[in-house]
């Protein structure tokens, strides 16, 4: 993937967009005639009250949310002039800080009020820019972003460079760029050039840009670091020339929070969305009608998208319990929520209005929108599992359609792996012919092994447990000392996992229909991942892999590939005892399973994965680490989650669009991690569209 630059990409966003000030809102005409506290606070939606610690809480202003209790029971019917989504945490209790030891990760409103510095954009494979317009990257390993200039702070400052400049600042005293999953900081010597330009330096100069834009730029790359908020611990970063001096700060960051987190004067968003008030369960949020969509110009637009344009509100409920928010969900007060487990409890819900948030048919659901996955560890270093031949035979034996295909709703939520290549669908499609020709290319020539039923092939497995040394006797496998063969299958706990342990006693089924006995043990998480996956005694065990969220391949590889090494050559004694290891044997060439084998250092062909590259000579590299993982095999990638997740909404109350061809920014864009949470809370960042509130709705 190229990446996006100011020089060698087409321009997203036209240069002149912001010099004509005609579409210029309410809000901000009233912001530069008055200043920016008159017109914030004119317009800001807050109750002024006598108490300025705590904004009056807007009761069933607009019509709809109504008032909660303290546990979380509402009254009042949805109007459907708000959107009624949940949330877990209660805004009274939110202490915003991203890297506190608290955790705010179920403080997933922040997700709704700050913008991105860049999302992902899966029909073309590109970055493009949010928060960040465009940049650049100098051949001496520096980067120049460039700030749009049109972001203002929901308190009225302007969004500038230092804001940014200050968040980066932040990422290298804690070491983990935006708290997100742990990506390392890959810049150093970070400088503002301009109100709204800064630059820094690669770490590692030739590093992928696909790999960095991605940890650095879009995933949880929401931008909060207010100058003025923040603006201390960047400076502390900048003063600190002792180990002892930055552990100092790391724990003062780490300790600091903002109560109140309603309040613009805390914690100041960017987003459409701006967090006015806050009660025990429940938080309310309003357009930002000085907001300006970076979305504008994109092709499914038709002109400006601002925030005055939104005709809703939104408002977060807080429910304890799967109870609550069911017997919520049945009387019409929230929108947005988990469905229930119960069968007959969906059914009745469905009576009423309620279903999947995009509510599509399976034909409609693409590769590119997988998200969220789960596998199986295949040990490496076991007596039976060690040798690559019994792997591939488990493959050929266990179908991997019909052990998901018995969850309900299937077609719309889940789907199997169908090309055993290590980085699943999502990443395949842009690399390998995209929605309309996929698979094309090497990936096409990959070993399919059993997908559906009729896929299994006995003979196949056969050949290949017998040339392990294998043999048969009656109905029994024996391993090579003459032995029975017994599979020890260790998977989640129905309260972990149940879908997990539906297709470990699946895959069972038919593993002793073959003669490959097999033992199911459901295990609690900490043991199973700890002690039962250190010792080695097992041959299978439940586990989750990168799967999907159109991350660069590189990263979907280092997942599914469980090695004995990191990738900086250091020894994993916990992964001794069943993991791979760092030299094998593939065959070649690319599509022959039964070609002359060549040793593979697994880490070697990795680590040329994390440097830039083109397209194509990366399309050839992905090809051949994704055959290296189709013939070793150390994991069985079960299945990928599809659609945009668990969420249901009340489909009587809010109106939605299907894919369109990919011209619905919900299946187009990588915003909030699909799978994970509803679309509805930043459908308003792309206009009304494609999400608004239904006609006749309460």
């Amino acid at each position: 993937m190229d990446s996006q630059s100011s020089a060698e990409s087409d321009k997203w966003i036209s240069d002149d967009e912001w010099e004509d000030v005609s579409p210029q809102t309410r809000r901000r005409l009233l912001r530069n005639a008055f200043g920016a506290t008159a017109g914030a606070a004119a317009l800001a939606g807050c109750s002024s009250g006598g108490n300025e610690d705590t904004p009056t809480p807007l009761e069933n202003e607009g019509g709809g949310g109504g008032s909660t209790t303290t546990e979380g029971d509402s009254t009042g019917q949805s109007s459907g002039r708000t959107l009624d989504h949940i949330i877990s945490l209660a805004p009274t209790n939110a202490r915003f800080n991203p890297y506190g030891n608290a955790a705010n990760f179920s403080f997933r409103w922040y997700w709704a009020m700050f913008d991105q510095l860049a999302v992902h954009d899966k029909v073309s494979n590109k970055t493009k820019g949010m928060v960040i317009e465009d940049w650049e990257y100098a051949d001496n390993g520096q980067v120049a972003w460039n700030v749009r200039d049109s972001y203002t702070w929901h308190n009225g400052d302007d969004l500038t460079a230092e804001d940014v400049a200050t968040q980066l600042k932040i990422g290298k005293l804690m070491q983990t760029v935006h708290k997100g999953y742990g990506a390392q900081p890959l810049y150093e010597n970070v400088e503002t050039t301009g109100k709204y330009e800064l630059t820094f330096d690669l770490v590692e100069p030739d590093i992928s840009r696909e790999i960095f834009e991605f940890g650095h730029m879009k995933r949880r790359a929401w931008l909060w670091a207010h100058r003025d908020i923040w603006g201390k611990y960047a400076e502390m970063f900048d003063d600190a020339t002792t180990d002892s001096e930055r552990t100092s700060a790391q724990q003062e960051m780490m300790q600091a929070v903002q109560k109140n987190v309603w309040d613009n004067a805390n914690v100041p968003g960017n987003s459409v969305w701006e967090f006015v008030s806050g009660e025990e369960n429940v938080a309310h949020f309003e357009p930002y009608d000085d907001y300006v969509s970076p979305f504008s110009d994109a092709e499914w637009s038709n002109g400006e998208i601002t925030g005055d344009m939104i005709d809703y509100s939104l408002d977060w409920h807080r429910y304890p319990n799967q109870q609550q928010r069911t017997k919520a969900m049945q009387e019409g007060v929230i929108d947005v929520s988990y469905p229930p487990e119960s069968q007959s409890a969906r059914d009745r819900l469905k009576e009423n209005g309620w279903g999947p948030a995009d509510s599509l048919s399976e034909d409609q659901i693409t590769p590119q929108m997988r998200s969220g996955a789960m596998g199986v560890l295949l040990n490496c270093q076991s007596d039976i599992t060690g040798d690559p031949r019994v792997r591939k035979a488990i493959h050929h034996i266990v179908p991997r359609k019909p052990l998901v295909e018995w969850v309900p709703d299937y077609g719309t939520y889940w789907v199997e792996d169908r090309i055993p290549s290590g980085i699943g669908q999502d990443k395949e499609v842009p690399w390998f012919g995209g929605n309309s020709n996929w698979p094309s290319g090497d990936l096409a020539k990959l070993e399919r092994y059993a997908h559906t039923e009729d896929d299994v092939d006995e003979q196949r497995a056969t050949e290949l447990l017998e040339a392990a040394g294998f043999s048969k006797s009656g109905n029994r496998w024996k391993d090579p000392n003459g032995e029975n063969v017994t599979l020890r299958f260790y998977t989640a706990t129905s309260d972990e996992e149940p879908m997990a342990l539906r297709f470990a006693q699946i895959a069972k089924s038919y593993l002793d229909s073959f003669g490959l006995q097999t033992e199911v043990t459901a295990q609690e998480a900490t043991i199973r991942a700890g002690k039962t996956m250190e010792s080695g005694d097992w041959e299978l065990l439940f586990d989750n892999w990168g799967g999907a969220k159109s991350g660069p391949p590189f990263l979907g590889f280092s997942n599914s590939f469980r090695v004995q090494e990191s990738l900086s050559g250091q020894p994993l004694p916990s992964n001794d005892s069943w993991a791979m290891d760092r030299v094998v044997e593939v065959p070649y060439p690319i599509g022959d399973p039964t070609g002359d084998l060549q040793e593979v250092d697994v880490i070697n062909k990795l680590n040329e994965l994390r440097t830039q590259m083109s397209d194509e000579e990366r399309r050839q590299k992905v090809a051949e680490v994704s055959w290296i993982f189709n013939q070793s095999l150390p994991m069985m990638l079960i299945n990928e989650e599809g659609g945009t997740g668990g969420y249901w909404l009340n489909h009587d109350n809010w109106a939605t669009k299907p894919p369109n061809n990919n011209l619905n920014p919900a299946y187009r864009y990588e915003i909030v991690e699909i799978g994970q949470y509803s679309y509805c809370q930043y459908m308003a960042k792309m206009g009304t569209e494609y999400f608004h509130p239904a006609e006749g709705g309460q």
